[in-house]
């Protein structure tokens, strides 16, 4: 089970009990006592875990789900008291939501959208066939392969995005009409269609088809990364709302990957592996795609993991450092908010490691602070005992399965910040006093969190040693009043006290930065600082406040 660790506040009483009345603090939240054994399943094991309690009324977005699969049941639990949307795909959940209107809150999955641009030759005879000029061809007309498979063009017409549209509308559209209410969350798989080809020069592909190096050279843009993301925001774009037509709402719409760049500016070829967000907008900043970015951040995949840097390039490679790096690059364009698409970690990869559940916490409580209203769990262990067991709710054992452990802990970071959410809405992150270490091939922005004092390690480098955080504190301030948020997170080492300057008005605060991380509410009143922890117990954070 999740381990629970109770830390009395450090706040004074008076403090606590003045907070206590404005957020309605409880004491008696029920833990659900059950005995887990070698019989236990995945539904068990969250059954015995102790429930967050979200804020009523709030505007959160539902949590989504990224993985191969859970029990019916178990999605039923996760949407009763978790926090999660109730996937209406599988296991005739749209009918469930019908048999209990209002409840839930509808979300679905766009999958394997590939296979619409594998179908050049026809070997997908059930799918409706797109326009012969979906693909990259010479100028003979043959379809250019790379690696064996077709190339989408950017120049490909939007019909060919409205047919793809058109078929996953109609079919969620009939899963809305069974469900009876409006679907909350659209997510997109994505990582499909038109692609940035790596190390590959975009012109080598491109330009060899005629009617795309015509269409190119009358994009008035000099810059084939541009050009090429102006296209897949535009062909995105249209398979949305081609979508969308055929839905009786408009849901929040998350495309996997879309983001300014949790890499961008780190070494010279950025640009290479990843859109340039600034396409995926329009002239009034308004996103074209997805609502919020919507980056990965899996532990230890593809960065470095709490702490550590990349060796070559010499800067901090950490999972927060990169998260910034978006978040940074999101707000310069207008975009405040994100839903991260997020991993503890999962079995089954050599070498992959997964995360300590309470520093998971710690980072799910920093990414939230930073600016996140949601998250997508992702989890891809897809074969197997231990897939069967998830899948099919059969007996897993005594000790909590890396997905249940990773859902409640998003669960909980969650409902924490549904009591907080005035502060992500009518607050603004804190840029602290540096500057993100990713600007050498890039605009410089700023970092988005504070240093503790003498809280740093140095690590070796390609080129030398280099200077990272141990502890990580970030601030948000509600516009025009002395009201701050302020997350200490102990990314390395133990629970401990942090010294930091936020505002010339705050001093140099004290705060207990935990590997479960540290929320506290820090204001003025009558000329005096006043410090509240809303998380006393770190890894139940909501174990006494009031709904």
């Amino acid at each position: 089970m999740i381990k629970l660790h109770l830390r009395s506040m450090r706040s004074s009483i008076s403090s606590a009990l003045s907070f206590a009345v404005t957020l309605g603090m409880v004491v008696n939240t029920p833990l659900h006592a059950q005995t887990l054994t070698s019989q236990s399943t995945p539904l068990d094991h969250l059954k015995a875990a102790p429930r967050p309690v979200f804020k009523k009324g709030n505007t959160l977005l539902p949590l989504g789900q990224a993985h191969c699969g859970l029990s019916k049941d178990t999605y039923i639990e996760l949407a009763n008291s978790w926090g999660y949307g109730l996937p209406i795909q599988p296991d005739n959940l749209a009918q469930y939501a019908q048999a209990n209107p209002g409840r839930y809150q509808p979300v679905v999955m766009v999958g394997e959208v590939y296979r619409f641009y594998d179908n050049y030759d026809g070997r997908h005879s059930y799918l409706p066939k797109l326009p012969p000029n979906t693909w990259l061809r010479d100028k003979n007309g043959n379809i250019i392969l790379n690696g064996g498979r077709p190339i989408v063009s950017p120049a490909a017409p939007n019909e060919a995005f409205q047919i793809i549209g058109d078929y996953y509308g109609k079919y969620i559209g009939q899963l809305e009409r069974t469900a009876g209410q409006p679907i909350k969350l659209v997510m997109n798989q994505g990582e499909s269609g038109l692609w940035i080809l790596a190390d590959n020069d975009p012109e080598q592909y491109f330009g060899r088809d005629p009617q795309v190096k015509a269409d190119f050279n009358n994009s008035g843009l000099n810059d084939w990364f541009a050009y090429i993301s102006r296209n897949k925001a535009r062909q995105e774009g249209v398979l949305k709302e081609k979508l969308f037509s055929n839905l009786q709402s408009r849901p929040t719409y998350s495309w996997y990957q879309e983001q300014y760049g949790t890499e961008r500016g780190r070494w010279s070829g950025w640009a290479w592996y990843m859109f340039k967000y600034e396409n995926f907008l329009d002239s009034s900043r308004k996103p074209i795609v997805s609502d919020y970015t919507a980056p990965e951040m899996y532990y230890n995949f593809h960065n470095s993991g709490w702490t550590g840097i990349e060796y070559n390039t010499g800067v901090a490679w950490d999972a927060l450092t990169q998260a910034l790096n978006n978040i940074s690059g999101a707000i310069s364009l207008g975009q405040k908010f994100t839903t991260p698409w997020v991993s503890m970690g999962w079995e089954g990869y050599t070498g992959q490691p997964i995360s300590s559940p309470d520093t998971f916490m710690g980072m799910m409580k920093a990414y939230y602070t930073a600016g996140a209203v949601g998250s997508v769990g992702g989890y891809f262990v897809c074969s197997g005992p231990l897939w069967e067991a998830l899948n099919y709710n059969k007996p897993i054992g005594a000790t909590t399965p890396t997905l249940i452990r990773q859902l409640t802990i998003q669960g909980h970071a969650h409902a924490l910040f549904s009591h907080l959410e005035e502060y992500l809405r009518k607050g603004d992150l804190l840029t602290g006093p540096n500057l993100h270490p990713y600007q050498s091939w890039t605009k410089l922005l700023p970092a988005m969190e504070f240093p503790a004092e003498g809280q740093t390690q140095q690590l070796q480098g390609r080129w030398g040693p280099v200077t990272v955080p141990t502890a990580r504190v970030l601030a948000r301030k509600i516009s025009g009043e002395d009201r701050w948020l302020v997350t200490a997170w102990a990314n390395v080492g133990n629970d401990r006290d942090v010294r930091v300057k936020i505002d010339n008005k705050l001093g140099t605060l004290t705060l207990r930065a935990r590997r479960a991380g540290s929320v506290y509410v820090v204001k003025i009143v009558n000329g005096l600082v006043q410090k509240t922890l809303i998380d006393s117990d770190a890894m139940n954070p909501t174990k006494f406040l009031s709904p």
